[in-house]
């Protein structure tokens, strides 16, 4: 509770401070416009980039759409700028796709404007993120039969194809093929009026949409990284919604909680000493109080997690234990590994995100304090999004420091191949980790269908959390939004991922 106490007021004086400083505050609260607070600027409006959620929660379903969505309440496939579709063999899918869509720079949506998205977001120069990570281990080959009718073969056997397509964007055929966009152009239903860099995005309904004409004519997307300050923007009228209030802040009729989808972690590179010793690896674990951290740092509703997906995914082990809080063990195993000759008095950085969700930074510092008190030698680094990224993604430097990384990997789609590849295998562009034996289970499993499926996949959450130790999981995170009182919206389980404007409407 003191804890609490400390983070309130230190949240407090920060917005007292900010405030005072006359930093500039758009006013938005005409009834046809809406303006939302969030976290953090979005490094990139590409369409290809919607494998961020930074990103997709500006362009997804509001500048661009894919093919199909999926349904928040049951995670099936629904319908979007493709109508229907069918699995003709193994190894060929085709899409019949909705008349009378046009982008917003004018030009039409058909099939060769899909299959110049896909090759886009497959070209390995663009390095797009859907291409390395929803796409990735599969070449597409794309061909529009006719305008309405798309035909995608796959060099392998892919039978969740509709829902990985639900996480591709198709932008504007006009879209450059020699660089990302900072312009897109999509069929959804706002179009992007303005990006003025560090102050705001500003998006304007789209007269030619082909669905249901938005409520809200225009929209403001701005970010703030202070809970208690994005708290106070709802209150004060000058946003009507704002995202990821801290629980001590998040206390209000107008605070909705809600489960987000998320996992929260702490990624360890195993592949640098004394983190390549699998005894420092549980001892990282075993240290953590992880009940000591929810109800306070976490929301209460915050589950303690083993593996790096909710229970609603496909591929969830329901059998691994969650690991249990003992420093006396982990002091032994320290103690073991540097008799063995392990360098486990060596300085080991953990890389955090300002902002990444509620009380990242204290979350960090409790986490720093438990380390210490078993024995490890961790500094804390706070870092802005962008710095953070270049931790997240490779290349990395060979000669690079012990570390361990503070991220949240999110499942909206429901199947864990949307988690796994790029994560956890050898050539994954976030991975810390190269096993053979998990490269292998994870394509295997990503081959399969039913049942053969889900055990492998089941293997792999427990090779990876039981087997490697590769993670310090933490928990199935739980997110809250305030709205304002004059606002119909109710954030669902893709909240974290797409701002859905066109649902929002005033009383």
């Amino acid at each position: 509770m003191k804890k609490v106490m400390r983070i309130n007021n230190a949240l407090s004086v920060g917005l007292a401070l900010l405030l005072a400083s006359g930093t500039a505050i758009p006013v938005c609260a005409a009834s046809d416009a809406l303006t939302v607070v969030v976290t953090d600027e979005p490094k990139s409006l590409d369409p290809c980039d919607t494998d961020l959620s930074g990103n997709s929660r500006i362009l997804h379903n509001n500048i661009t759409e894919a093919l199909v969505n999926l349904n928040p309440v049951d995670g099936s496939v629904v319908p979007s700028l493709a109508t229907s579709w069918r699995q003709l063999d193994n190894l060929t899918w085709e899409f019949t796709l909705r008349e009378g869509v046009t982008f917003h720079d004018g030009k039409p949506f058909d099939a060769n404007a899909v299959v110049a998205a896909l090759k886009r977001a497959q070209d390995p120069a663009l390095a797009c993120e859907s291409g390395l990570a929803t796409l990735k281990g599969v070449k597409f080959d794309a061909q529009a039969l006719t305008s309405t009718t798309l035909l995608v073969k796959t060099d392998i056997v892919e039978p969740i194809l509709p829902n990985k397509m639900s996480a591709v964007d198709i932008g504007s055929p006009a879209t450059p093929n020699d660089g990302k966009t900072r312009s897109p152009a999509g069929t959804g239903p706002y179009r992007l009026a303005a990006w003025t860099p560090g102050q705001s995005i500003s998006l304007a309904a789209f007269d030619g949409y082909w669905g249901e004409k938005p409520a809200i004519k225009n929209a403001t997307i701005i970010w703030r990284a202070e809970s208690a300050v994005r708290a106070a923007m709802v209150d004060t009228a000058e946003a009507q919604i704002a995202y990821e209030i801290a629980p001590q802040d998040g206390i209000t009729e107008q605070d909705h909680a809600f489960p987000n989808a998320e996992t929260s972690l702490l990624r360890i590179d195993a592949q640098v000493p004394p983190l390549n010793d699998m005894r420092v690896r549980e001892a990282l674990n075993l240290a953590i109080d992880r009940d000591g951290l929810v109800g306070t740092i976490f929301h209460e509703g915050a589950q303690k997690a083993m593996q790096v997906v909710s229970p609603s995914v496909f591929g969830f082990n329901p059998d691994l234990p969650v690991w249990k809080y003992n420093p006396e063990k982990a002091r032994s195993l320290l103690a073991a590994a540097k008799a063995d000759g392990v360098p486990v008095d060596k300085e080991i950085v953990i890389y955090g995100r300002i902002g990444i969700y509620p009380n990242s930074s204290e979350s960090l510092e409790a986490i720093q304090a438990m380390l210490a008190d078993a024995g490890f030698n961790a500094r804390l680094e706070m870092l802005e999004t962008s710095p953070w990224l270049k931790r997240l993604l490779k290349p990395w430097d060979k000669e690079r420091q012990p570390s361990i990384l503070q991220t949240q990997i999110d499942n909206t789609e429901g199947d864990a191949v949307f988690t796994l590849p790029n994560r956890f295998t050898t050539d994954g562009n976030q991975s810390t980790i190269a096993d053979p034996k998990l490269d292998k289970l994870i394509t295997d499993a990503s081959r399969a269908t039913g049942d053969e499926r889900r055990t492998l996949f089941q293997e792999a959450f427990k090779y990876i959390a039981v087997d490697a130790v590769n993670i310090a999981p933490l928990f199935h995170m739980v997110s809250i939004a305030r709205v304002a009182k004059n606002v119909n919206y109710t954030p669902d389980v893709q909240a974290g991922n797409e701002i859905k404007l066109k649902s929002i409407s005033y009383r």
